[in-house]
């Protein structure tokens, strides 16, 4: 089952979604001018448990995103480009650093939050060129603003509700 099928509130899924609560209030609530390394590395860790280092450049690209409004997420194409290039980071990680950054703009992009958009796993792997991983994720944000217009849904949760709609639904990757 895919999320644009299901004939319910979607919204109604967000009442399961319990992963890291606190860590999770605190990152939704980040100001842009408060990022620094130790704020990626708590991004980092929420995601996937384990450390990436960027430097200080890609911290200043990312506190630039802050102004970009719903519906430019391809304006970010060199930052995400970028953190693609950084050790460590693929397109998940990447997704969920700029979802931080600016959840008006970016979501995340993982393989439970694909299952449910488009119903097939998920096509890339860490070798894929990341020209590829990027138009697949401008895509997918796309996507997803279609999604949330048509079912009435708030851009900046869809990326949990899709982790949790697709657990229930869709069971282990």
């Amino acid at each position: 089952m895919i999320a644009s099928e299901f004939p319910g509130d979607l919204n109604t899924f967000l009442a399961f979604y319990k992963f890291q609560p606190e860590l999770t209030k605190r990152l939704d609530n980040l100001e842009t001018n408060s990022i620094d390394q130790s704020v990626i590395n708590e991004i980092v860790l929420w995601k996937v448990n384990r450390y990436v280092r960027l430097d200080d450049e890609n911290i200043e690209q990312l506190k630039k995103l802050e102004s970009m409004k719903a519906g430019e997420h391809k304006k970010g194409n060199d930052v995400l480009k970028a953190l693609l290039g950084v050790n460590g980071v693929d397109l998940p990680m990447a997704s969920t650093i700029l979802r931080f950054i600016n959840p008006k703009v970016f979501q995340i992009i993982d393989r439970h939050a694909y299952r449910a958009v488009y119903g097939k796993k998920y096509p890339l792997y860490q070798a894929t060129p990341a020209e590829r991983k990027i138009a697949l994720y401008y895509d997918y944000i796309s996507d997803l603003i279609d999604l949330c217009k048509s079912k009435g849904l708030a851009f900046t949760t869809i990326d949990r509700l899709l982790y949790i709609f697709d657990k229930k639904n869709n069971g282990k990757l």
